[in-house]
């Protein structure tokens, strides 16, 4: 029987690996999906809504009709993520759990992408197998990867089709067959609707990726011409949006068309760049008290990575895809550092497709050198360092995160606008409502799951969404008064208390006497 399992697993055994990292992706993921981070950052409820919006009237919360950019809250949202996320929450309900779900999705997709990917770029390499799994697991257990593959941030499908859009690429580049230029252009085209960073890196990728490999390419020069028109007929409806409409309203955030003198400019642009390669940054996720950005305490990169990397680069055996991986990580990082803000680990992740190369040939070399020298087979010790970073990763994840990114998450929200969903409103005159923790009314849609029509139309008008809140709201008629820890109510206590994940009071109900 052992024999014969061992024959199986021997036989198997590149399969089962994959679907071992798969499995250990997924479940890192949709754990507690629902219930950490706590709450919902008011980004996911307005992508949640807009696309429940969509989906039953095709109309956004303002009334435009299938727009291409979303006004939300005046940022302009891409489209795709909202567009895909009606049909989760019509599946399962207007939850959390619903909300992050398709990101999941997204993030795993993602694992098998670079999977397929890396096994493409190192065809040629006897140790392609072991090379394309690392990559998978280095990508499933990314600290970096799994906080955006657990929020309905768009960041995580854009990373997920340029994945596929580049697999496709190096697929044709090495079977020559037109089909998957085709898909390679519908991935890469499509993340230009997943996210606004994707605007600026996959073009930019996409085309330096084509003239390294344009010995390849132009022989089929017919092909390219009908790939170049399939591209521009799938971002019409985008190119339109861009002159004619709100598609270049983000483009304001871009350091360079902010009219400031050139020196401040140059000088602004200078910090974000020495920002993303601070070890606060990269290691100790130092994320100026966002906890929507990182979970504060682990970087972007691990210890383990950055020693394997360390190592690589101060060697003088560089392999010629070590060039690829050090652009892919700039281009990555091109829409974050010429952007308002300094260490975005949101607008930079399109980068993790170059830092995971670069440690998957850094892993390559310490396992090669450690072999030859002292015959030891390193990777198993890697892989269990790895493993046990991810334990003291995940264990700071759900036991110290939740507390700390409450108020980020807008902690309180979605219990506050259920409980009052459960009373009988038809005896109410109004609902002063606090708008200390900003965007009250986007939960209000999302959790009374408002048609957008009737929203425009004034249904909202019961809620009275206040900036500060006293005793004297207490004596209102017929009035429900929710108020925030920040808000001086010394009257009487509140009938209701909605805590945060912290432990702390977020929300005081008061009922009409």
């Amino acid at each position: 029987m052992k024999e014969r399992l061992a024959t199986i697993f021997n036989k198997y055994k590149e399969l089962i690996l994959l679907l071992s990292v798969l499995i250990l992706g997924f479940s890192l993921r949709v754990y507690h999906l629902g219930q950490v981070p706590n709450g919902l950052a008011w980004d996911e409820a307005a992508i949640a809504y807009n696309g429940y919006a969509i989906l039953t009237t095709r109309r956004d919360e303002w009334l435009n009709r299938l727009p291409v950019s979303f006004r939300s809250f005046g940022d302009y949202k891409a489209p795709l993520a909202i567009y895909q996320s009606g049909f989760f929450t019509t599946i399962f309900g207007m939850n959390s759990f619903a909300v992050r779900l398709p990101f999941v999705l997204h993030g795993l997709l993602a694992i098998l992408a670079i999977y397929l990917l890396f096994k493409e770029l190192f065809f040629h390499h006897e140790k392609k197998q072991f090379l394309a799994l690392a990559a998978a697991f280095l990508l499933s257990i990314s600290p970096w990867h799994l906080h955006y593959s657990r929020l309905a941030f768009e960041s995580g499908i854009a990373l997920n089709l340029m994945l596929w859009g580049i697999y496709f690429f190096y697929r044709y580049l090495r079977l020559g067959k037109s089909i998957n230029l085709f898909i390679s252009a519908f991935f890469s085209i499509l993340t230009l609707y997943a996210y606004h960073s994707s605007k600026i890196t996959v073009p930019v990728l996409m085309f330096v990726l084509m003239m390294l490999n344009w010995s390849k390419l132009k022989n089929n020069l017919k092909t390219l011409f009908f790939v170049a028109l399939f591209s521009l007929f799938l971002s019409f409806p985008l190119l339109k949006d861009a002159f004619f409409a709100e598609g270049l309203t983000r483009a304001s955030s871009i350091i360079f068309f902010q009219n400031n003198p050139l020196s401040e400019t140059m000088g602004v642009f200078s910090k974000n760049v020495l920002s993303y390669f601070s070890l606060d940054f990269l290691l100790f996720g130092q994320n100026n008290g966002n906890f929507r950005h990182g979970d504060g305490r682990f970087g972007i990169l691990d210890p383990i990575s950055i020693f394997l990397m360390t190592t690589y680069l101060l060697s003088s055996k560089k392999k010629s895809l070590f060039v690829v991986s050090i652009f892919m990580i700039l281009t990555g990082l091109l829409p974050a550092m010429i952007s308002s803000g300094e260490s975005s680990s949101n607008r930079s992740i399109l980068a993790i497709l170059g830092a995971i190369l670069l440690i998957v040939l850094s892993w390559e070399y310490f396992h090669t050198a450690i072999k030859n020298k002292f015959k030891i087979n390193i990777s198993y010790f890697i892989v269990g360092l790895y493993c046990v970073f991810t334990v003291f990763y995940q264990y700071h994840y759900y036991t110290e995160y939740p507390n700390k990114s409450a108020n980020d998450f807008m902690d309180g929200y979605l219990q506050t606008f259920s409980y009052l969903r459960s009373l009988d409103l038809n005896k109410v005159d109004q609902i002063v409502f606090t708008s200390d923790y900003q965007h009250p009314y986007i939960y209000a849609l999302f959790a009374f799951e408002v048609s957008p029509i009737a929203y425009q139309g004034g249904i909202l008008n019961l809620f009275f969404f206040a900036d500060s809140i006293n005793n004297s709201d207490l004596h209102k008629s017929k009035t429900i008064v929710v108020a925030s820890k920040f808000d001086q109510i010394t009257e009487r206590e509140p009938d209701l208390v909605i805590n945060g994940g912290d432990g702390q009071g977020r929300f005081f109900i008061y009922l009409p006497l």
